[in-house]
């Protein structure tokens, strides 16, 4: 990809962020509105269900908010849409007593959602060198890896494929990503936690990370140079990026992060 070609798609992606932020804007305003004219009519003596103005319903909403600012893509925003329902419906009625289900529900709906996955773009769209390019060659070896990270990924597996595929339940992973065509890749966390170095990985262009982390964290570990944009959708979590402030980012690098963060939290740092 020439510099002309990465710069028109790298307009027409901010193109489409700022698009989305007005979007989320929007809907945040709209959102506020109505919360703001139910608490006025409730105020002003309106009769509202005992069950309107609990913490479910807040549930929901956040989960239907969360939606529509990001499209319903994914999945995420499903999980509290779909706790709040089970908690709701003990509320209305006592007929119900679905709460002793809430986690049966929870490891069901993680373990499909896994399984059955999509894979990101990078993953369909053949951007970036394959496994069968004659360029597709790791010029770095395990003695790169500098002093001040050998004792912290000491027992790290190093991953030299251009593309990482890393799933956590129940445990936890470590990588060391060393290819110099880093494509990006996808990240699942349910109950653990996953840490990706990727100090001595490389690419030119844009590149996107897929993580999904529920009850869970993902920890990346970047040059502080990267230009990193997330649109990430964090519910009762949180995306931190503590890398310290530079005063220019590298030319033509984008990482780009997706994903869903429940319960959960994304954590991008450098040394």
């Amino acid at each position: 990809m020439n510099e002309e070609n990465f710069k028109n798609r790298l307009e027409e992606r901010w193109g489409r962020h700022r698009k989305h932020r007005e979007k989320g804007r929007i809907w945040g305003g709209l959102l506020l509105l109505a919360i703001g004219g139910l608490l006025l009519a409730k105020a002003s003596g309106v009769f509202f269900p005992t069950w309107f103005f609990s913490w479910p319903v807040l549930l929901i909403g956040i989960g239907l908010a969360s939606g529509i600012r990001h499209g319903f893509r994914g999945i995420g925003w499903l999980f509290p849409i779909a706790i709040g329902g089970l908690f709701l419906a003990d509320k209305i009625s006592t007929d119900f007593n679905l709460r002793p289900y809430l986690w049966p529900i929870l490891f069901i709906a993680a373990g499909v959602f896994i399984i059955f996955r999509p894979k990101g773009r990078h993953c369909r769209s053949g951007e970036g060198p394959g496994e069968n390019d004659p360029t597709n060659e790791t010029t770095t070896n395990e003695s790169a890896l500098t002093t001040e990270n050998k004792p912290e990924w000491q027992g790290a597996m190093n991953d030299r494929n251009d593309i990482i595929d890393v799933t956590a339940v129940f445990g936890g992973v470590k990588k060391n990503v060393l290819t110099k065509h880093f494509r990006g890749g996808d990240i699942v966390t349910f109950m653990g936690g996953t840490e990706i170095n990727m100090t001595q990985a490389d690419f030119a262009g844009k590149i996107t990370i897929d993580t999904f982390n529920m009850f869970g964290g993902t920890k990346l570990i970047i040059p502080p140079d990267w230009d990193v944009q997330s649109e990430v959708v964090a519910i009762f979590g949180g995306v931190d990026d503590k890398r310290p402030p530079v005063t220019a980012t590298a030319k033509n690098k984008v990482l780009y992060l997706e994903g869903t963060c429940f319960f959960g939290g994304l954590e991008i740092k450098s040394y």
